[in-house]
């Protein structure tokens, strides 16, 4: 289980491996992708064209509309379909306690609107009693106040683990992820494929068909399928 942050163990090796051998990665540039006669020729970031034979696109379903000033035929089913896909919300609460009132990394809670607790002492250490409850498709609970998910995720808690019916909150946070997945109902709209009508541009993201559901699982495989795609061509991609 990971004990940083997840943007310390991806985010910022991947960048500093990439900076370490002359690569550039710029942040809050908002690009979109410049495609002429069905090929793409790059991407314009704040006007400045930057040319490219290949382009992979890695923004999640419901920002790929927004890639293109003028949306090109080739690829209206593609963003029909990204425009149709529902989102899922996760919300987290954050409980601190008086005290610590449990010691196993992880408890699951079937049954209850909270689906796992987990105990950041027991994974990254430290005195202080900190959990971390999640709920994954949390559509009927996304809309309460702060106080009331608070007070729905301690009685989850205090339901499974006897130790927090007698321990004092020191402190509660909410935090809501309104489109963290998509929607993997039977009815939603055929997920898109590694490779494009459009040549030389490519999708990765979690929400490609990799065969999984929305995890950081399926983003890596989408990722390295787009990437091979790159790396074993020896002609421009069609």
């Amino acid at each position: 289980m990971p004990s940083v942050p997840l943007d310390e163990l991806y985010a910022e090796p991947a960048r500093a491996w990439l900076e370490a051998r002359g690569h550039e990665v710029r942040v809050n540039a908002p690009a979109t992708v410049d495609i002429v006669d069905g090929r793409v020729t790059g991407v314009r970031v704040r006007g400045e064209q930057v040319a490219a034979p290949v382009v992979i696109s890695t923004v999640p379903w419901h920002a790929f509309g927004a890639l293109f000033e003028t949306p090109p035929a080739e690829l209206a089913t593609t963003i029909t379909n990204a425009t149709r896909l529902a989102s899922l919300p996760i919300v987290t609460v954050n409980l601190w306690f008086d005290r610590p009132v449990m010691h196993e990394s992880l408890v699951g809670l079937p049954g209850r609107a909270f689906q796992w607790v987990f105990d950041r002492r027991a994974i990254v250490g430290g005195a202080s009693s900190h959990l971390s409850m999640t709920s994954s498709g949390a559509e009927t609970i996304v809309s309460m106040s702060n106080d009331e998910l608070i007070a729905l995720a301690l009685a989850d808690v205090r339901s499974a683990l006897p130790a927090a019916r007698t321990a004092t909150v020191r402190k509660g946070l909410a935090v809501r992820e309104k489109r963290s997945t998509f929607s993997l109902a039977p009815d939603a709209p055929a997920r898109p494929q590694t490779r494009t009508p459009i040549a030389g541009f490519l999708l990765a993201g979690d929400w490609v068909d990799t065969g999984l559901p929305a995890t950081i699982e399926s983003a890596a495989v989408s990722g390295h399928r787009a990437a091979a795609a790159v790396q074993n061509r020896s002609e421009p991609l069609e």
